[in-house]
């Protein structure tokens, strides 16, 4: 498990946390680094496994835009990657 702290200080609004599920078994290498590419995020925890040439990393993860427009910019943002990614709202910071 991975916790974040530095990149909380970058974001500015953070009203939302998430729980992201990245997988992939193929496409672009994903590891514990692959969130850092995300802007506008912090990674609170993180956990990554592998085996071969599958990946998942799982995260909690802070952010400012509102639920549905996380889960779209996310969702894009692996697309283009290779990966498949899933996002389960947590509820609002604070």
């Amino acid at each position: 498990m991975t916790a974040a702290g530095p990149a909380d200080a970058m974001l500015r609004d953070v009203d939302h946390e998430s729980l992201v599920i990245v997988l992939s078994s193929g496409g672009l290498p994903l590891d514990g680094e692959s969130l850092a590419g995300l802007p506008d995020v912090a990674v609170r925890w993180q956990r990554v496994e592998r085996e071969g040439r599958a990946a998942c990393v799982a995260a909690r993860v802070r952010h400012g835009d509102p639920p549905e427009d996380f889960g779209t910019r996310i969702r894009e943002w692996g697309r283009v990657r290779g990966w498949a990614v899933t996002v389960a709202r947590c509820g609002p910071v604070g």
